[in-house]
Parts: structure tokens; sequence; C-alpha cells
């Protein structure tokens, strides 16, 4: 579960590139993600038995499938409880936070105060993480606001205010690849709810498990998405951030050209 909230998919990696984001981080930092969420996930849950799904252990199973055709069937039967278990968990999350951002909109009216939301809230509050990660005080508001919008609304948002900062040159690039580590991951409210409703389906006997440890997952996906940010800040300076994946792309266009 970790794994899945600290990383991303490459199937939406494109979406992402379209958004403003710079592929070669996006790479980097999908091949960061992985192990370090293997050791985090250790970390904050670690085994203190032995393992039951050691390789030794695992036993293959016969498939009850007669043909091709039959196991097609029976996957979109399976798939079915699945899909509508994805979707109702997808819709409880995001209303849910919907509901939120509508109370806090309305008590900050009664006050005079506007554009009060989830998102807002936690910009200011992941300013000073910005600010630790290596991006300048003066630009750690955006970052923030950027960590906030992936952490309750989700990652696409985030890249596409991502493009919308870059285009208004309100930060850096050694700023911008900050941020691109730091949203690339699957963790927000969301993304949980897909979790759950995927693993559940598939082990309905589990359900209470995994919900009792979707929102440590979830916390340690963000955790392992904001380490990489910070160890891509410590170990490149500006002119790297600059000058990063320029190169690979450079070479990718000539190879094509010739």
């Amino acid at each position: 579960m970790t794994s899945g909230f600290a990383t991303v998919s490459g199937t939406v990696l494109a979406a992402y590139i379209s958004f403003g984001a710079e592929p070669a981080h996006l790479i980097t930092a999908s091949v960061m993600a992985a192990p370090a969420a293997l050791c985090f996930a250790k970390l904050i849950y670690p085994e203190t038995e032995q393992s039951k799904t050691r390789s030794d252990n695992i036993q293959m199973e016969e498939s009850p499938d007669s043909s091709v055709l039959d196991a097609a069937a029976n996957g979109a039967n399976t798939a079915t409880a699945l899909v509508l278990g994805i979707i109702a968990n997808l819709i409880a999350f995001v209303s849910f936070i919907a509901f939120l951002n509508g109370v806090l909109g309305w008590l900050g009216s009664l006050v005079g105060l506007e554009d009060i939301s989830l998102e807002n809230i936690f910009g200011t509050i992941f300013r000073p993480l910005a600010f630790v990660m290596g991006v300048p005080w003066d630009e750690s508001y955006y970052v923030g606001k950027l960590i906030g919008t992936k952490t309750i609304v989700n990652e696409f948002v985030a890249y596409q205010r991502l493009g919308e900062f870059i285009t208004a040159k309100v930060l850096s690039p050694r700023s911008s690849a900050i941020a691109t580590y730091a949203i690339c991951g699957f963790a927000n409210p969301s993304s949980m709810g897909i979790m759950i409703g995927t693993l559940s389906a598939m082990v309905p006997e589990k359900r209470s498990v995994i919900t009792s440890v979707a929102f440590r997952a979830f916390i340690t996906g963000s955790i392992v998405c904001f380490m990489t940010a910070s160890i891509g800040g410590l170990l490149m300076d500006a002119k790297i951030f600059n000058n990063f994946g320029k190169s690979i792309v450079q070479e990718a266009l000539n190879s094509t050209m010739v």
C-alpha cells in the first residue's frame, strides 16, 4: 500500500509532462521512491514475527478455468465487484473533502474571510516543509500549496497548478524540480478510497485490517515523496536543475533525426 501511495504509474506520466513537468525528474522520482517505500514501510510497520509471505511459503494454485474464454468471463465477473467498490469509495472520499471545503468556506464567510479551503490551509502548513526541502522562502508558499493540493485533492490538479506557476514564472527551475519530486505520488484521499476498495474486493475477510493500516500507509507514502524531494534538493544545485534532462532530450532528438 505504501508503494502505491509513494509512486505513480507510467500511464499518467504523459499527462504530467503535458502540464509542464520535466520528464527526467518524474522518472528519477519514481525510481527513487520504489526502494524508499519499502524501507519506510518496514520502519513504520516493522515485522515482529516471521514473514508468512516468503518465497518458499507461496504455493501456486491450479486455475479452475477450463479455457481462455472461461478465464476471461470469470475475470469480468470478478472485476465488476472490484470496479463498483472503487467507484463507491472514490465518491465517498471526494464528497467528504468537498463537504469539508464547503463548511470551511461558510465559516470563513461569517468572519469576512474568502477562499478558505483545505488546500489553502495545508498550503500554509506545508510552507515550512517546502522550505526545509530547499525551496527559497519567497517561493515556499507556492510549493506548499502544491503539496497541499496534491495531499487533499490529487496529483493531477497539483501538476496542473505547477504548470501554471511555471508559466507565470513564480517558481525557479530548482523550486519547480523539488515540487515535481514532492508531488510525484498517489498519496491523496481519493487514491486511499481506491486502495481500500480494490484490496477489500480482493480479500473481503481482511477489510478491517486494510482500513486500519490505510491511513498509516497514506502518511508513509507522503513521507517517501517528501524524502525524495529533500534528497533531490540536497544533491543538485541550481545549475544542475536548469540543465537536468535537457541533454537526454537533445540526444533523443538527435538520434531521431539521424
